[in-house]
């Protein structure tokens, strides 16, 4: 494990590495954090697609069979409703389950960060394989239902990769500054809350983009959940190849996003030990 002292900041590039040298303590981490979230259940592991299972469920019910929505027009408008809306709402997930948890991830590991040895920058990674494992089982149960409904998965599916990448690099930066900034401002656990009801309902994730006034629509797009549900309802239902320049300008977008919040961690770590 790579040592640093409180006093003597390292560089990015060198936190860099110690990500690669200690990534053998990164899967424990891992590790440990799902296990962690699930074992104290009853069924475990399985909540993981029980939630996805239930969520699609509710939604389904209450946006097709009481306010009887639709999606476009077709033959099977319920169908592509719901199929829609559900990759809306595992893109929201996957957003929600990292500003969710990222202001408590310094505070609630006080232990880590009296020790000067330990690599503090680890933390805000911690809710990442919860948050990918949820990612992936709700594009499976994605990929049983287009194939229930429409006997086939569009090979666009392959892009897949391309559209989440630089989805979890913009998450991961609101992540570090949202925990450096938890330690500060508590209240902070209590105001991403209602930032991520906010960020499922100014982006398309409940409904098609073409449904808001074209003047608008600029605002959702600063919405960093807007490109990505449009780009995986392409790749994943509609077998339309990504938008290639739009994921250029949203990665490049997420870098910087990326830069700013792990610098904001950075310039901060060497007062979390003080205020713990």
């Amino acid at each position: 494990m790579t040592m640093y002292n409180v006093n003597t900041l390292p560089t990015s590039s060198a936190v860099l590495a110690s990500m690669w040298k200690n990534r053998n303590l990164l899967k424990q981490l891992w590790m440990r954090d799902f296990s962690i979230r699930y074992k104290n259940g009853v069924l475990g592991i399985a909540w993981a697609l029980l939630n996805p299972l239930m969520m699609l469920t509710l939604y389904s019910f209450v946006f097709v069979f009481v306010f009887q929505m639709r999606w476009g027009s077709g033959p099977d408008t319920k169908g592509n409703f719901v199929i829609l809306l559900f990759t809306g709402l595992v893109v929201h997930g996957f957003f929600a389950e990292f500003i969710t948890r990222a202001p408590q991830l310094i505070t609630s590991n006080s232990s880590y960060v009296k020790k000067v040895v330990f690599p503090l920058e680890l933390l805000p990674l911690m809710p990442l394989l919860s948050a990918l494992v949820n990612f992936f089982v709700g594009m499976i149960l994605v990929c049983f239902l287009l194939f229930y409904l429409q006997g086939n998965i569009p090979l666009t599916i392959v892009f897949l990769p391309f559209i989440i990448t630089p989805y979890a690099l913009m998450v991961l930066g609101l992540s570090y500054f949202l925990a450096a900034t938890g330690v500060f401002v508590r209240d902070l656990t209590h105001v991403v809350g209602i930032i991520s009801t906010i960020a499922m309902f100014a982006s398309p994730v409940l409904f098609p983009i073409e449904n808001v006034p074209e003047n608008f629509r600029i605002y959702l797009y600063a919405n960093p959940l807007t490109v990505i549900v449009e780009q995986l309802r392409d790749v994943s239902i509609l077998g339309n190849a990504p938008d290639w320049w739009s994921l250029l300008i949203y990665t490049a977008a997420a870098a910087v996003v990326f830069a700013i919040g792990f610098s904001w961690f950075q310039a901060t770590r060497k007062g979390f030990a003080d205020v713990l």
